[in-house]
């Protein structure tokens, strides 16, 4: 090589590593950068999630405060319908088996036990004209009469479905009375009894009082979750299906003075228990369970029945006398 190669590749060299540096800068630059730039996408993205958060919490705060079916129809509002036609009556239902109607003035059995408080015990499954499908619970306070909560039935103008194992089928249901909303959570319910379906109308007590304990009769989903007949009912598989009927037990806490009387108690109810009722240690109906109150802080429920008397004011406005018990009282 000459001298003056050499000497212009000498001169190249600077400029060559000057180049070098300027990349090496350049890219350190651009990575510093785009990290900070997916930094800022990572805390928005969190932002977002946060505030999704937030509002999922007061949604669900704003869904403890409606009664349990309210909220469970605007948990799942496109939940499947059972296929019950426009007639409230399900094509089980033979139209060659002609019901026996029974009014309230006829003389129904006296539910005396367990066996007997299941018996009177019912489901329903109401829908409304958009096809959408509630379930709650239910029991006999008359021959043909069926107690339950107005929020239960007050859509059910597109049909009213009514079973049990002691009706044996399931039979069309018609609303003929509910309360107004300043008089408590009432409907009365018209069923046309089967051929040999004699279901026992509950007997009423003597109110409630603090720690006296108390059972939950009814037909909560978190249990129908889980029972194969209760999918296949409501899936409209099978109407002839009948959900198993549950039972849990508590103590009376508190029984607040309002207006109807509201009985506070531990007895653990859950959406589709509405409408069901609350008994006393001989199966006597002391409340209709109708709500469940959350404590955000402490995470505690309280479950909330409406006190029969109230109950019984509304059934006797129907012409419904239902029998009651007075408590034994001792000999002094």
């Amino acid at each position: 090589m000459s001298e003056n190669a050499r000497e212009k590749s000498g001169s190249r060299l600077p400029l060559v590593l000057s180049l070098l540096l300027l990349a090496a800068l350049a890219w350190a630059c651009w990575s510093i950068w785009a990290a900070y730039e997916a930094r800022l996408a990572a805390d928005a993205e969190l932002r977002d999630r946060l505030a999704s958060l937030t509002q999922e919490r007061d949604a669900l705060s704003a869904l403890l405060a409606l009664p349990p079916c309210e909220a469970k129809a605007k948990l799942n509002p496109t939940a499947p319908a059972p296929e019950v036609p426009a007639t409230s009556r399900p094509p089980e239902v033979p139209a060659t088996s002609a019901p026996q109607t029974s009014g309230p003035s006829g003389k129904a059995p006296v539910a005396a036990s367990p066996a007997d408080v299941e018996d009177a015990c019912v489901f329903l499954v109401s829908v409304d004209k958009n096809g959408r499908g509630a379930t709650g619970s239910g029991f006999f306070v008359a021959p043909g009469r069926v107690a339950t909560n107005r929020h239960v039935v007050e859509h059910a103008d597109g049909g009213l479905l009514v079973t049990s194992k002691a009706l044996g089928r399931p039979v069309a249901g018609r609303v003929i009375a509910t309360s107004g909303k300043a008089q408590g959570d009432y409907a009365l319910v018209a069923v046309d009894l089967p051929a040999g379906a004699h279901p026992a109308a509950l007997v009423f007590a003597d109110p409630a009082r603090r720690t006296d304990k108390v059972g939950a009769w009814g037909f909560p989903d978190i249990v129908g979750k889980s029972d194969p007949a209760y999918k296949r009912l409501l899936t409209g598989k099978d109407f002839k299906a009948m959900p198993e009927l549950s039972y849990s037990e508590g103590v009376v806490s508190a029984v607040l003075d309002r207006t109807p009387p509201l009985i506070v108690h531990t007895a653990p109810i859950s959406p589709g228990n509405s409408g069901g009722p609350l008994v006393n240690e001989r199966g006597d109906v002391v409340g209709i369970n109708t709500m469940i109150t959350l404590d955000e802080g402490s995470y505690r429920q309280a479950s909330i029945a409406l006190a029969a008397a109230d109950l019984i004011r509304f059934l006797a406005a129907q012409g419904v006398q239902v029998e009651t018990r007075r408590a034994a009282t001792e000999a002094p």
